[in-house]
């Protein structure tokens, strides 16, 4: 029996190494590795033509824009890969779209009405940039272009169009590198950024709804007003439950953001927002496609009557296993590395990442994992806990600066309260998903 263990454990791991759930991670995640080589590339260009004044003016945009591109679909778009039945989630994919247009139009007629000069007001000197001004109608589109986004990336995932995701990561670095690049050499400002990041939401739909466009949506006659007001009704715990959930998480963002504004001025949130955006590559390149695709497993497996276990430790098996390096490696040398790569004036965000990537890498874990609580219907548990991480994480941020008036020791404070809270995460989520 012993002398079989090896052999049977070589068969069990080149059975996962050849399942579709393997296979499909390595789509998007090489469509998402080939996406990030592009913005790696213009990145030490982009900090060299731009301030990190400029690159925080990005950050709160990017905050504001995500707060609301959470309540763009009401959520419905996660539900489109739940039905068993096409019709329905052909009507929830119809219904997604309609919430993305009314809540841009309501976006647009705030800022006619004059919301934009109250959120000048909110950016602080940010907003001391007089093009900002300008770059702020781009919203109601980037809204609307987020929302399109979201729900074709989960209207592909449903039917397996692993590609056409993988391809809108491509399209999107590609379009966002290179205008931010043109923009930098004509002295933009910050609105060449931002540009940069309304051109890469452009590019990145065109790709998603390529095969829905050549099949001139034929999903569309399957859609009628009653279908969409009962998926509308059957779900109705996405928009209840799941877009404050969002909100929330989202709202962290722009907290921290809008706290480092008033504690340590715009140049810090330009070092943070620099940090995290690279910290969090490796989420783009391996999360998001775990998350994809297991999201669809999950579901699978949820209605077949499978247990859910095997396949939440899969997921944290593969994340844990390729992010422990590299995170070891910024914590011992994040401050070198930046200030090699992005040039000595980015040297402070290095020294923000080595405080922050325990963090970070329970979060990289994390991600993904928020696919669970929707499978098993346990999101109102899950938003309470969200509401819990939003207020460890702002009041650790907060105490820190208090105590010490250090960013680094604040956010060396910050990634260990969130260590402490993830454990606890990990282990309730891991005995919900067995009930």
């Amino acid at each position: 029996m012993a002398n079989l263990r090896p052999s049977a454990l070589a068969a069990s791991y080149q059975r996962f190494v050849r399942s579709g759930f393997v296979r499909h991670i390595v789509t998007l995640a090489t469509g998402a590795a080939l996406a990030q080589i592009v913005p790696l590339l213009a990145q030490p260009i982009l900090t060299r033509l731009y301030t990190p004044h400029a690159f925080g003016v990005l950050s709160l945009y990017v905050a504001l824009m995500s707060n609301l591109a959470v309540l763009a679909t009401a959520r419905y778009e996660l539900a489109i890969v739940l039905p068993a039945e096409e019709r329905r989630a052909s009507n929830l994919m119809a219904l997604s779209m309609c919430f993305a247009t009314a809540l841009a139009v309501l976006v647009l007629v705030a800022q006619l009405l004059g919301v934009n000069h109250w959120l000048l007001k909110l950016m602080g000197d940010a907003g001391s940039e007089h093009d900002i001004a300008l770059w702020l109608y781009l919203l109601p589109l980037s809204l609307w272009l987020a929302g399109m986004m979201q729900a074709w990336t989960n209207w592909n995932n449903r039917h397996s169009r692993y590609r056409a995701n993988a391809s809108g990561r491509m399209s999107q670095s590609l379009g966002m590198s290179v205008t931010q690049l043109a923009g930098g050499m004509l002295h933009a400002g910050p609105g060449g950024l931002i540009l940069g990041q309304f051109a890469g939401q452009v590019s990145s739909l065109l790709a998603q709804a390529r095969e829905d466009f050549k099949r001139r949506f034929a999903w569309r006659h399957e859609v009628d007003r009653a279908s969409m007001k009962q998926v509308a009704c059957d779900y109705s715990e996405f928009p209840k439950v799941n877009t404050p959930h969002a909100f929330v998480t989202a709202l962290q963002d722009s907290l921290t953001l809008s706290l480092l504004g008033a504690l340590s001025g715009t140049a810090t949130v330009g070092f943070y927002g620099m940090m995290m955006r690279l910290l969090k590559l490796p989420a783009a390149l391996i999360g998001q496609a775990v998350a994809q695709v297991a999201y669809r497993e999950l579901a699978e497996a949820r209605n077949a009557g499978r247990p859910l276990r095997p396949i939440i430790k899969r997921m944290a098996f593969a994340l844990g296993g390729m992010a422990l390096v590299p995170f070891l490696v910024i914590q011992l040398a994040g401050e070198p590395l930046f200030g090699l790569v992005l040039g000595q004036t980015w040297r402070t965000a290095g020294r923000y990442a080595e405080a922050m990537s325990p963090f970070i890498l329970f979060h990289f874990i994390a991600s993904p994992l928020a696919m669970v609580p929707l499978v098993i219907e346990r999101q109102r548990t899950a938003f309470l806990l969200s509401l819990v991480q939003t207020a460890l994480f702002v009041g650790a941020l907060w105490s820190g600066f208090h105590l010490w008036d250090d960013p680094v020791r604040a956010f060396r404070l910050v990634s260990w309260v969130m260590v402490g809270y993830f454990i606890f995460y990990f282990t309730w989520l891991y005995h919900a998903a067995n009930k």
